[in-house]
């Protein structure tokens, strides 16, 4: 999710903006589990549309009737690739936008009303993936990836996937060379190949802003990359190339999960060690009460969460403050039953802090890192490095 489609999608709109958040099933993709769920969910949305006194009668209408179609989000839902949840936006005079997401926290079928699409939960999935890029160098082609926790996606656009655009005389001679020697000024031609990916890789940079970089290449090709990028302090691990210059994005991801493991354990220890720096700097916040302040007035650096960590709590204080309250059980969908009602001390209780959470941090600016269930128990699992 760039920054440009967050936006857009956090445009406001006529009311309701409705988005529907269930899990899915990876092992089953669109399966009946998942379109029994989906139905639940849009009769849900429907029930509360019509008991909704502040939509209009058109606007009813045109979500009951063409919109909220259990048939018209299947038919997006059977184009993506099988994950384990999934949003669906949808607004009059919109079509209907499917999104999904890789989810490594459990996820709660919801629907929710807005004067706009809610983009906390794929913006703290994502988070929660730690996603990063992947740049495979090789003399005939080279490729960028986006990966997260369990999967790699090939980025096709600023340039890539990026072939040389002056061909190899030794590619016009048929048959196998074995043992030839480079031919005159095929040093200078890998040279410049690799300052043309260079420079398609800075445009692509800023649309990943701030991920970390692994690189895959050859000795001699990764170390000519070296001498002539402008982008070596973005690199966080490299890998011999072993001939994975054609492996499929699936083969690939298993080579590198040792070293995308590796780099998050170092990340997450530097994180540690900051945040203990920051508290003798008075620089700290921790625990969710604190945390959610510091993140409102938009005075955090950095903020930590551990994996895994669900919260539920009434946000008041004009938005500032958080008290915590114990997260109300899901009722039944589609149509629960009276005596299945939520108790009277859990109205107000909003179930997602964590997901909104995140959400504000990225909306200033700040970075979020989620670390192992355990790292930050004092804190009570959230804690924060702040700006002043």
């Amino acid at each position: 999710m760039s920054p440009e489609i967050r936006a857009d999608l956090s445009e406001p709109r006529p009311y309701p903006a409705v988005t529907l958040v269930m899990p899915t099933d990876p092992d089953f993709p669109h399966g009946e589990k998942d379109r029994i769920l989906l139905r639940d969910l849009v009769t849900e949305a429907k029930r509360r549309l019509a008991e909704d006194p502040d939509v209009a009668r058109e606007t009813k209408l045109e979500l009951r009737d063409r919109l909220l179609d259990p048939a018209v989000i299947e038919r997006s839902m059977d184009s993506l690739p099988p994950d384990d949840a999934m949003v669906v936006y949808l607004a009059v005079n919109e079509p209907v936008q499917v999104w999904q997401m890789t989810s490594l926290a459990p996820v709660k079928p919801r629907v929710e009303f807005a004067a706009s699409f809610l983009t906390r939960y794929l913006v703290a999935a994502e988070q929660r993936s730690r996603p990063f890029l992947v740049l495979v160098l090789d003399q005939e082609m080279c490729r960028l990836y986006r990966g997260s926790a369990r999967r790699l996606t090939q980025v096709e656009e600023h340039g890539f996937p990026c072939a040389p655009q002056i061909p190899s005389p030794e590619d016009a001679i048929p048959g196998a060379i074995p043992r030839s020697a480079p031919y005159e000024g095929h040093k200078e031609r890998v040279e410049q190949y690799l300052r043309t990916v260079d420079r398609r890789l800075g445009e692509a940079l800023p649309e990943h802003s701030g991920l970390p970089l692994f690189v895959i290449g050859g000795d001699k090709i990764f170390s000519t990359f070296k001498t002539i990028t402008a982008h070596g302090n973005t690199i966080a691990g490299t890998l011999p190339l072993t001939g994975m210059d054609k492996d499929a994005p699936r083969d690939l991801m298993k080579r590198l999960q040792p070293v995308v493991a590796e780099f998050h354990a170092r990340q997450d220890a530097d994180a540690v060690s900051e945040l203990n720096a920051a508290k003798g700097q008075g620089k700290y916040a921790g625990g969710p009460v604190d945390v959610w302040t510091a993140v409102t007035d938009k005075r955090v650096r950095r903020l930590l969460v551990e994996e895994g960590l669900v919260l539920g709590g009434r946000i008041t204080g004009e938005g500032r403050e958080l008290e915590i309250a114990e997260a109300p059980q899901p009722v039944t969908l589609p149509d629960p039953r009276k005596d299945m009602a939520p108790t009277a001390d859990t109205y107000g209780v909003a179930t997602d802090i964590v997901e909104q959470l995140v959400d504000r941090a990225i909306d200033a600016d700040s970075d979020v890192l989620f670390v192992p269930e355990g790292t930050l128990e004092e804190a009570g699992g959230v804690a924060a490095v702040l700006r002043y």
